[in-house]
Order: structure tokens, then sequence, then C-alpha cells
């Protein structure tokens, strides 16, 4: 492997003497560019697009602050496969959360195979029961004995600083997710490598695979231990966005205009279209603006068309998030949450209207799909003013340390023994996950859980606030701020998940709870655990994978039972490919 790692002062230089597709990879660190300075940048950008291979894999290191303009920069030429967040060292700014988020953006080149593997990190444990921090829930025989395949929010390397550059943990990281061929017999070449003495990553003691992979790594300066932190570059724009408009102090409007079609604006549930309905809402009326869109997946919604250009979802986004600018009070939030590729667009677009405050890291794991689990939900905070706006942190801080596990037994003895140790709540919110369980349910794709909606009215509202959610789905906002009493507005187009939202609404003001239907499941004749230890067996014998034929012959259950059970063939495999690889 040959690695170009260029200083600062040559940096730029460095890839211009290039030729076209000649680097496997670049990793960038924006930070040490002077990423406040945008012509420069985004002719460096375009020569990192320019010098990668096809199939190459480009990485950005950067802030939330201003990252998302280069990631939206990026998207019209490259592949955006992820934002990954680092938990970082901790900064602590007057009226914000404290942020640990720092991020490498990755993106690939052309529409063919990309050079990014499976990579592991060691599986955490426990600092009291000892045993791993994941609860495996009866399923422990499913881990894999090199730990855990990463997500996009790694939370498990050393805090340090990877706001000003990369740490020698984050970059070891990151090259150990390059999946480039090497030869096993192939020596280093003093003349061609960075294994030669007093390299660079000799220095750093970072290992890299040997081959003919070509790297560009920089600036140089970006990627050595130490340094002093810089202080957050703010309100950073790209060419060819709109110019920085100058925030002025808004009056709240006094008097209150309604259009035609609305008669009630306040505890009241819209059936309509989103936009439309908005626009007949005052300047100034709302204390928090919150939504959460379709992703633009094709999920399956009854009314909303889940899968529209990439164009025409963000044209529609925008039209909905400037009502909200519109709307929101100047001593109000934003709140908007999606997956990372559409939230650094919604970044961009309000970086020129509203204040930046937080990218929050919702860290919920979905479906394990693609060579890294996708965890990562971006939950954007904005104000409309830089610093007099409501935050109520101390209603919402200290959670248990997180190097304690979940499980109830052992929650409970540790706070038997007094051992109660907390931690601050940042950006990177790892305590709150997806809804599980059917039984907490109702008939929506992508309901949220109570608890997120309850952290972020309480740290953003008062007792009496209003509360609005203009893509309401199955009504958690409203729910929300009915019990926590503040008021409320929500709109939704699906006249379902209008009834929805108004049936537990109605339930809250008569019960004080939404009641929940059982959803037991019948006893089954095997559980997925005896079938997945019995192909583990099955492996141990054979030295390999077992086929369906494999079962027919040397067990006592029928595959059938296997096809039954599981929704294919791989997934009852999963217990025994770590016996195979290990």
């Amino acid at each position: 492997m040959h690695i170009v790692y260029p200083e600062k002062k040559d940096f730029m230089q460095a890839m211009k003497e290039a030729d076209n597709r000649s680097f496997d990879f670049v990793v960038m660190v924006t930070d040490i560019l002077e990423s406040h300075n945008a012509d420069s940048l985004k002719e460096q950008m375009d020569e990192c697009v320019r010098v990668l291979k096809d199939g190459g894999v480009l990485f950005v290191q950067g802030r939330p602050e201003y990252l998302p303009e280069i990631g939206v920069y990026l998207d019209q030429t490259l592949n955006f496969k992820y934002w990954i967040a680092i938990e970082s060292q901790l900064q602590k700014k007057e009226k914000r959360l404290p942020s640990a988020h720092a991020s490498v953006l990755l993106f690939t080149k052309g529409n063919g195979r990309f050079h990014v593997k499976r990579t592991r990190f060691p599986h955490q444990h426990c600092d009291f029961c000892e045993r791993t921090l994941k609860d495996w829930g009866g399923k422990s025989h499913l881990m894999h004995p090199e730990g855990y395949v990463i997500s996009d929010v790694w939370k498990d390397l050393p805090k340090e600083d990877n706001y000003t550059q990369l740490s020698k943990p984050v970059l070891e990281a990151v090259l150990r997710m390059l999946d480039f061929e090497s030869s096993a017999d192939e020596k280093p070449d003093a003349e061609s490598t960075t294994y030669k003495e007093n390299s660079f990553f000799q220095q750093l003691d970072i290992p890299v695979v040997c081959g003919d992979t070509r790297g560009l790594i920089g600036p140089k300066e970006g990627i050595t231990s130490g340094g002093v932190m810089a202080e957050s570059v703010a309100q950073y724009t790209l060419p060819g966005f709109p110019a920085q408009k100058k925030k002025e102090p808004i009056e709240v409007t006094k008097e209150i205009k309604t259009g035609s079609s609305i008669t009630k604006l306040y505890n009241v549930v819209h059936h309509g279209d989103a936009v439309e309905i908005l626009k007949q809402y005052p300047e100034n009326s709302i204390d928090l603006v919150f939504a959460d869109p379709p992703y633009n997946l094709d999920k399956e919604y009854i009314v909303y068309d889940d899968e529209l250009a990439d164009e025409e979802y963000l044209a529609w986004c925008n039209t909905w998030l400037q009502e909200y600018v519109r709307i929101l009070k100047p001593t109000g939030s934003l709140y908007v949450l999606n997956l990372p590729r559409w939230t650094m667009y919604h970044a961009a677009f309000l970086n020129q209207r509203l204040y930046f405050q937080n990218w929050i890291v919702w860290d919920a794991m979905a479906m394990p799909l693609g060579k890294v689990m996708p965890a990562h939900y971006g939950l954007l905070l904005y104000t409309k003013h830089p610093t007099d706006f409501t935050f109520n942190y101390d209603k919402v801080n200290d959670l248990d340390a997180r190097y304690y596990c979940l499980r109830r037994s052992c929650i409970r003895k540790r706070k038997e023994e007094g051992v109660d140790d907390k931690m601050p709540l940042t950006d990177i919110w790892w305590d709150i996950h997806r809804i599980k369980h059917k039984r907490d349910r109702d008939s929506h794709p992508c309901q949220l859980p109570d608890e997120l909606m309850e952290r972020i009215i309480q740290l953003s509202t008062n007792k009496g606030d209003v509360v609005l959610d203009a893509l309401g789905g199955a009504g958690t906002t409203p729910v929300t701020s009915l019990k926590l009493d503040r008021q409320y507005v929500a709109i939704d187009i699906d006249e379902k998940y209008v009834e929805i939202t108004k049936n537990k609404l109605d339930e809250i003001k008569n019960k004080g709870y939404v009641e929940r239907e059982s959803t037991h499941k019948p006893q089954q004749k095997y559980t997925k655990k005896e079938l997945q230890l019995e192909l583990r067996d099955l492996a141990q014998k054979l030295g390999r994978l077992p086929t369906p034929k494999d079962v027919q012959e040397m067990s006592e259950y029928n595959s059938d039972v296997f096809l039954t059970m599981f929704p294919s063939w791989n997934k009852a495999l999963k217990a025994a490919k770590p016996e195979i690889q290990s």
C-alpha cells in the first residue's frame, strides 16, 4: 500500500499532481483546511472527486456545525453512504446540549462495488455485573466472539479531540474498514509504502494493509495526536448556497388571524395538507415545532407517497420547514428528525434561516443492512434567537452511567448497594430505543417512542406552551404534550391517523393513559434458539455451514421447520457463522 500524507501547505498540490482516478481512498480532515474558506474547500473537494477511482472511498472529517453543506455538495457527484457520529471529547457550551458529536462522512464513487468491509469492535462489559453491556435477551448464542459489527455511531473509542483532527483510534478504525485485496507473501517496499523506517504510520503505531492500494490522508497536522481544540466554525456556507441572512429580532404577533378553514388554533388535530394548514397559523405563534417526516424509503403509508424523486422530496420538506420558521416564536425551538442523508439537506436549508444549536445523534439500531449497521438518526435543534430560547437542561440531565448494563437484575442490585453513577445528557442519545414490541405500536410504519418526545418537550418548552407537529402520524407528539400539560397542534393528511390520534387523546383525558391490547403469541413447538444451536452443532461436525440437505440427512429436525421459523436460511445460520469464522 502506498499512502500519501501531505502537510497542510502541500495538500492541494499533492492532489493536483495526481492523475485522474489514481487513489483508492482519500481521508480529508476539513477542520485543518480553514473550513471557513469556502472557495478553497470547494476546489479541494473537486480534486478529491477527480483523483478517486471508481469504487473508491472518501472519508471527510468535520463538525456538525458546517459539515452538512460539505455533504450536500459532495452528494451531487458521489454516493452518500454514512454520516459516522463519533463520541469525542466533551464540549460544554452555554444554552446548548453539551456536545460529544464529531463526524466523519463516508462517500463512494461510481455505481459498482465499493471497498468497505464489515468491521468489528470488541464487546463491552458492565462494570458491575461484568456481563456484556448489550443484553442479548436469551440470544447470547448469536454473539460473535470477535465483537459486534460497527454501526454509524461510534461510542466505544477513547474520547479524544475529533473535532479539529482524527485521533489515532478513529483513524485506525477508518483504515480497518477499507477492503482492498493484498498478497499474503507481499513484503513492504521501503520506497513505495508507509512501512519504511520512521514512517508516519509507524510513529502512530497504526497498521495498514499491504497491496497495490493507493491512498491520500491529510493534512498531516490533522492526524497527529495532541493539539489544542479550536473554536467551532459558525454559520458556514459553501458557494452555490444563499448568502447568510442577518437574523433580526422579531416582535411577537399580538393579533391572531385565522384562515377560513381553521376555527381552532390550539389543542386540535387537523386533517389535511400540512403546508396549507400551516399557512393559516400566524407568525411567531408556536413554542416548539417538531417533524419526523417520511424518510422516502417506500414505506407503506396509506395516503402519502414515500418514494419521491430526491429533488421533489427535498422541495416538499423545504415548504413545511419554511412555514415552521415563520410560525416559530422568537424564544422557540425547531426539531426535525430524519436519516442522516436528508438531515444534511435540512441543516443546509435551516443554516440560512435559524441558529444551529445541536445535531443530536439518536443512536437507535434499525435493521442490519449494509456493511455498517445503521443506527444513526439525525435530530436537528435550531432556534430563532442565538441565546434567548427555552432550555430546561436541568429537567432532562443525569442519566445512569453507560458503563452499566440495563438488565433489571443488575439495576436492582446496583441500586440496593448504592452504586448509582450518573453521566450528563449530551447530543448523543443512546438510552432511548425504538419501539420493539407490537403491543406498544399503532398501525403506523414509523412510530416514535414516547420517551423521545418527552425529552424534547421537557427540554424546550414549559407548561402551557404550544407544541406543533405537522406530520403527526399516530399522534405521539400531541399525546405526550397533553400528558406533560402542554398545548398541542397536530396535522396529518391521512384520516386514519387523525382518528387514531384523537382516540388516544380521548383516552389520556378520560383514563390518564392509552390502553393497549394484549399481543400474546401461541406457544411454538420449537424455539428459534433451539434450532439455531442445532445448526451450530452441525457446523462443528461438518467444518462448514450446513445446507438444508445436511439437515435432512443429519438432524432430528425437518428442514421445513427451519424455513417456517426463519425468513431465510441465512437468518437461521446466524449462530453457526461465528463458529465457522472463528
